[in-house]
Formats: C-alpha cells, structure tokens, sequence
C-alpha cells in the first residue's frame, strides 16, 4: 500500500476520504464504507501527526461506527496517536494486540510463529502482519517502541492475552452450543474492564 509522502498529501486525501463518507451519509443516510476508508484515515491521521485533526477524528469514527470490530493497524496507529497525545491508550493497544497477536511481537522484532487456535478471519492471521506499510513503520519511534513493550510485558496485557489465546484453542475444536457461545462471549468482553 502506497501513502502520500508528503504532509500535504496526507492533507488532501484526509479531505478527500472524508468529504466522500459524508457526501454518502447526506444521500443515503448511512456510511457504507466496504472499502475500509475509516481504518485507512488513521494510517493517515498518524502519519500526519495533526492531533487535533487526530482528536476530531477518533470522535467522529466512535460515533459514526460505535460497534465496529476494527482492523489491527488502524488500531496500532490509533493507540500510537493516543498515545503521543498523552492520553489513555492502553485499551487501543490491548485491542490491537487482540485482534491480531502478531503484530505486536513483530514490531518489538520477535520470531513469529503462527498459534495454534482457531483465527475467525485474515485480520487475525500471521500473515497479516504483510500489510504493515513501511511508511508506518518507519514513523513509529524508538520511543514509541518502547511504550508498546513495556504495556506488552506487563501483567494486564499478558493476562488477556493468555486468556485470549486460551479461548481460542477451546474454539477451535468446540462444536456449537452453550459452551461454545459462554466463550465467544467471554472473548467479546475480554477488554470491559479497560474502558
């Protein structure tokens, strides 16, 4: 993936982006965003580093898709924004490292090998971690790469994670049925107590 290089062309697909999702809300009346616009305009909001543009933002997309189950390098640029902000990041980057535990371990530059669990979708995947752009990549700092460690290393993180990761394993071979939907919904709540 190919991201404008430059601050005003950051800037003007930003615009862009943005006036098509609100031209299509005015006419129908709803965001119809099947092309993931909303996950990509953090890639830019980050690379931008405009943070109240940023803050705008993160305020119109919790509004407009409350529900929204979310892609693990819009959440990686959303908590990494959050957090130069210095505001609460924390729930964001517990919610990257979930849906998608190998990205994480790939930006701290640890040998990544694929779980043995039940992946629900290619987001979760290892391959995953392909569509990292570079241009992203090359704007997270050491900095930033240190608060990513030392949130991954604590007790909280590596306790949902465990716990995650065991979930999964059980869904994996768990037919349909109550047990089956008490874990699916255990895992849908596993961050509750971090908003």
């Amino acid at each position: 993936m190919t991201l404008p290089k430059t601050q005003k062309g950051l800037s003007n697909s930003i615009t862009k982006i943005r006036s098509q999702l609100s031209a299509f809300k005015r006419e129908y009346g709803f965001i119809d965003d099947g092309n993931g616009s909303r996950y990509y305009l953090f890639y830019l909001y980050f690379l931008l580093g405009d943070n109240r543009r940023s803050s705008e933002y993160i305020r119109w997309y919790k509004q407009s898709f409350p529900t929204d189950m979310g892609e693990p390098i819009a959440f990686l640029c959303w908590a990494l924004i959050l957090h130069r902000m210095g505001k609460e990041s924390d729930f964001i980057l517990a919610r990257t490292m979930i849906s998608n535990l190998y990205l994480i371990p790939h930006l701290l530059g640890e040998e990544i090998e694929r779980i043995d669990m039940w992946h629900s979708c290619s987001d979760e995947d290892p391959d995953y971690i392909d569509w990292l752009p570079g241009q992203i990549r090359k704007a997270i700092t050491e900095e930033d790469l240190g608060w990513i460690r030392e949130r991954y290393n604590s007790v909280p993180f590596i306790r949902v994670r465990d716990r995650y990761i065991a979930i999964n394993k059980e869904l994996e071979t768990l037919p349909r049925g109550e047990k089956r939907s008490a874990l699916a919904d255990e895992e849908l709540h596993l961050l509750d107590d971090w908003r």
